[in-house]
C-alpha cells in the first residue's frame, strides 16, 4: 500500500526536499534561485501555501541547461600570433 507521499512522487509532484534530492543539490540552492535569481531555477507551484515542484518541470529545466559541446561555432577562435594581448592594459606608473 502506498502512502500519500509516495502517491505524490509517483504522480510527479515533489516537495522541495524531494526536488532538491532529485536534482542532487542542497534545498537552500532552490530557495536561493527563487529569491535571489528570480526566473533562473525550475518552475515551482504553490499548493496550499507549500512549495511544490512537478517532475516534468524539473526535467525540462535540466534539459534547457544542458551544455552542448557539439556546436562550437559560436566560440571565438584563439589566434596564436596576432600581436594583440587579451589581458587588461596596465596603467602607467
Amino acid at each position: 500500500m502506498s502512502t500519500t507521499i509516495d502517491a505524490h512522487v509517483e504522480g510527479g509532484i515533489l516537495t522541495i526536499d524531494q526536488a532538491a534530492a532529485y536534482l542532487s543539490i542542497p534545498k537552500a540552492t532552490l530557495y536561493t534561485w527563487r529569491t535571489r535569481r528570480a526566473g533562473f531555477g525550475p518552475r515551482a507551484v504553490k499548493l496550499g501555501g507549500c512549495l511544490r515542484y512537478r517532475r516534468a518541470d524539473l526535467d525540462a529545466w535540466v534539459a534547457e541547461h544542458a551544455e552542448n559541446f557539439d556546436d562550437i561555432s559560436g566560440m571565438p577562435e584563439q589566434r596564436a600570433n596576432d600581436g594583440v594581448s587579451l589581458s587588461r592594459a596596465s596603467r602607467p606608473r
